[in-house]
């Protein structure tokens, strides 16, 4: 069975370019709402300055015992703060990241230069720079919806970008979007590159064609693309979610130690000097396991949509016919 992800010129049953946004969008959203307490997580880790260890000073010191602080003081719910926000960002990068590699993929097929891995990792880096400029002031949003304690300063995420511009000005929905921009293009493109090269690989040596077999190489070939994207560019999420909080440190006060950054270099001097260089990798294990399931419940949930479009397609155009 041959995968639907990006344009296949050999396919019979060839989707269009909306086709694919539409799986983008409902694979995104589909992610989102199982594996947003994760991303919770992640958030939290990543701008806690106190080492997240036992003993370090901190709030949060590990996965259990962060996710019993949050639910204690904050509720079961604030494991999914920020998620209409979160959804939102999910829908419109995985409708806008699919429809744009489609139409990669294809004009790059259609110039003869759709040969191998690499060519569909460029389609894909090219593919999250757009998906990225799109969905980006969501993402700002969503950061701050889920830094924020009590009382809360935001209500929802209209109050919130209502509050950001009048307050802020219409630039604070886009803090953090250079290293966000130099983070997605690599991130997308290993994405796409590894869940290919791990395609092949288990096509060559593990799926016989069987559609139980090809829905298990799917799911993994997803899981190991989204954890080895996410270890490397994972340093630059950090750096994007410090500076998304600039103009908001005091609203972060009972979290622990705040500390203001004036420049996007001033952060990675500041945090390197005293954070030490492993702070670049702080919340790196629920980012690892969430980028990992997310890959495969994106990728399997992108492949299942588009082969049941297609299906459906088919049976359009044979009723057509008749």
């Amino acid at each position: 069975m041959v995968s639907h992800v990006g344009y296949k010129a050999e396919k019979q049953d060839q989707l269009s370019p909306w086709d694919h946004a539409f799986a983008g969008a409902a694979s995104g959203a589909i992610s989102r709402a199982l594996l947003q307490p994760l991303d919770v997580l992640k958030i939290r880790f990543q701008l806690q300055v106190e080492p997240i260890a036992k003993r370090g000073g901190g709030l949060y010191q590990g996965l259990l015992q962060s996710t019993h602080t949050i639910v204690k003081t904050e509720g079961v719910s604030a494991l999914w703060k920020g998620h209409v926000t979160a959804q939102a960002l999910s829908v419109s990068f995985g409708l806008v990241q699919f429809w744009s590699y489609s139409l990669l993929t294809k004009a790059a097929s259609e110039h003869g230069a759709w040969e191998g891995h690499l060519s569909q990792g460029m389609c894909g880096a090219l593919a999250g720079l757009c998906a990225t400029l799109f969905s980006f002031p969501c993402d700002t949003v969503r950061t701050r919806l889920i830094a924020q304690g009590y009382p809360k300063r935001y209500t929802g995420m209209v109050d919130a970008v209502m509050k950001m511009v009048t307050q802020e000005g219409g630039r604070s929905l886009w803090r953090g979007i250079l290293p966000n921009l130099a983070m997605s293009a690599p991130y997308s493109g290993l994405t796409f590159y590894f869940y290919s090269a791990y395609q092949t690989l288990l096509d060559k040596w593990w799926n016989k064609g069987e559609e139980g077999v090809w829905v298990s190489s799917l799911a993994v070939s997803g899981t190991a693309a989204g954890a080895c994207a996410k270890l490397c560019v994972y340093p630059l999420d950090v750096l994007k979610k410090r500076l998304q909080i600039r103009g908001f440190e005091d609203a972060r006060q009972h979290f622990g130690k705040v500390v203001v950054y004036r420049s996007p270099w001033s952060c990675v001097v500041q945090v390197t000097r005293e954070e030490g260089v492993l702070a670049w990798y702080k919340g790196l294990w629920p980012a690892m396991i969430k980028s990992g399931i997310a890959g495969g419940v994106i990728f399997l949930a992108f492949e299942t949509i588009c082969a049941l479009l297609a299906q459906r397609h088919g049976r359009k155009q044979e009723g057509d016919g008749g």
